[in-house]
């Protein structure tokens, strides 16, 4: 349908929109957005849809519009609800390298996780294991002491804290203000 690889044999797949179910008869369906970027839906865009077991398959953004907060979509060549009806559950999905490269000082969640936390001296404070939406964001910093003991810190991810990030070696300078790694 699209010319894309299989993507089981090629690379891995990222997750831009979740679908809930048909909208109308003529084979459109409501998404949840899981991407920041609105041009990831525009028309042409090969995708695959992946359902929750299985194996994916192909399709192409037909056309695509935002509404009460739900991405609409319509794929080519699926016209009627009888097309569509299975696809609630299916992931839309891109490949890794199909994804948008963020703004200069924005990071994709997931290219922090794993991240090597330190600060400014280089002293290593532990790993990444989450990022959560409390306010702004936040990383959740595990710290394994000396002593073998595991704490997680929770570490604002801005820019008077996390001085420096390098997602590519994998690593976050900080400069915590007291009490924040106790």
């Amino acid at each position: 349908m699209s010319g894309l690889a299989d993507p089981h044999q090629s690379e891995e797949l990222i997750t831009i929109a979740a679908i809930r179910r048909p909208r109308g008869l003529r084979g459109e369906v409501v998404a949840t957005s899981l991407s920041d970027y609105p041009e990831r839906f525009a028309p042409g865009i090969p995708v695959w849809l992946r359902p929750p077991r299985g194996t994916a398959r192909a399709a192409v953004i037909e056309r695509a519009w935002f509404h009460k907060g739900n991405v609409i979509l319509k794929f080519v060549g699926l016209d009627h609800i009888n097309a569509v009806e299975p696809l609630a559950g299916h992931q839309v999905c891109v490949p890794l390298s199909a994804r948008v490269v963020p703004p200069p000082d924005e990071f994709f969640q997931d290219d922090l996780i794993g991240c090597r936390v330190e600060l400014e001296n280089g002293e290593v404070v532990g790993t990444v294991v989450d990022v959560v939406p409390y306010g702004g964001g936040a990383l959740v910093v595990e710290r394994i002491h000396p002593d073998g003991r595991r704490q997680e810190c929770l570490v604002p991810f801005v820019r008077a804290i996390c001085t420096s990030v390098d997602v590519v070696a994998k690593w976050i300078r900080i400069s915590p203000p007291e009490g924040l790694l106790d």
